[in-house]
């Protein structure tokens, strides 16, 4: 099988613009993570989109140099003879995700991540909130922002489809408000949130055909810098003492979102009464995934691969440790 990897951020999605170095360190992480776990595999040829502006990574790979100027959507038609199966790593911004995964799928090639119609709905914060609250799984309130009001008690105001933490602020005077106010885009739907007190987590999850395979719980370090939260490291594999709780938890929403295929990350809040309570899906890898191989020894590319083969993943840990990915340095250690 001929495989190409596109990173959004380092393979060329904005060989225009200028990288946006808040996501850049998160976007090395994930690819690389990703290209060792494929070469790991045999009988796959790997091909991987490459802003010329960023680093490559080692490996018995082919690269696809992008350089500034080139229509990327013109040079992958006319590329698009070179590879069967595509494994897209892009932000939901602006539909971004989607965007790619219409192109993929117009040109009639397997696409190692969800389908369109779950990235449709995943990449809107709200009516994720809605379809998941409709059956049955709690969420933290979510509404529509529509009035430039300034709220009692602690919030958090963010960008409707945004990713990671870009734009996600927490409001907690009126001072908060005011600053943030003046920082919103007329262009950009916003939401807004009650604070919960509890921990900023995440579950890694395999998904196919309504099925949800639990890999592991991942706990997201934040710091507030000027209102914004700021995701500083993950601890992936925490809590295990929980995977039970986290599997039904994946399964619902499996049920709910039977679209969701391959690696899927779910952002939630634990609060101090131990309720979990959804805040986001992500239909694509995330940064926790760059720590799963060292943390339970598990090639979840593999697994991804096998799904797409109708067969079964196989989760079988052969070690089981909590590992710290820092996320400014790219650094990954056992806690």
């Amino acid at each position: 099988m001929r495989i190409l990897v596109f990173e959004f951020i380092t393979g060329g999605g904005l060989i225009d613009q200028a990288l946006p170095q808040s996501l850049l360190q998160e976007a090395y992480l994930m690819r690389n993570a990703l290209i060792d776990d494929l070469l790991e595999i045999p009988n796959i040829e790997l091909l991987v989109l490459h802003d010329k502006r960023t680093t490559m990574h080692n490996g018995d790979l082919q690269w696809l140099t992008i350089d500034q100027g080139v229509v990327l959507a013109r040079y992958l038609q006319e590329m698009q003879s070179l590879y069967d199966a595509v494994w897209l790593i892009a932000p939901e911004t602006d539909g971004i995700l989607l965007q790619w995964c219409q192109f993929f799928s117009a040109q009639a090639k397997s696409l190692c991540t969800s389908s369109e119609v779950a990235v449709a709905l995943c990449q809107d914060k709200l009516q994720t909130i809605k379809c998941l609250s409709a059956a049955g799984v709690a969420c933290v309130p979510t509404h529509a922002y529509i009035e430039p009001a300034q709220e009692q008690g602690h919030w958090v105001l963010k960008n409707n489809n945004s990713v990671g933490c870009d734009e996600v602020y927490l409001l907690r005077s009126v001072h908060d408000w005011k600053a943030v106010l003046a920082r919103l885009k007329a262009s950009n739907v916003y939401i807004i949130q009650p604070y919960i007190k509890g921990k900023a987590m995440s579950l890694s999850c395999l998904f196919y055909q309504g099925e949800a395979y639990f890999i592991c719980c991942n706990e997201q370090h934040l710091q507030i810098e000027q209102q914004q939260f700021v995701l500083t490291a993950c601890t992936v594999h925490v809590q295990a003492e929980q995977a039970k709780q986290y599997q039904q938890l994946c399964s619902s929403i499996a049920a709910a979102i039977p679209e969701l295929f391959a690696y899927v990350g779910i952002d939630f809040i634990q609060t101090e009464s131990g309720e979990c309570l959804i805040l986001e899906i992500n239909p694509r890898l995330t940064s926790s995934y760059a720590g799963i191989k060292a943390a339970l020894g598990i090639n979840i590319a593999t697994q991804v691969l096998r799904l797409a083969n109708n067969e079964q993943p196989i989760l079988t840990k052969s070690t089981e440790q909590s590992i710290r990915i820092n996320i400014n340095n790219g650094i990954i250690h056992a806690r």
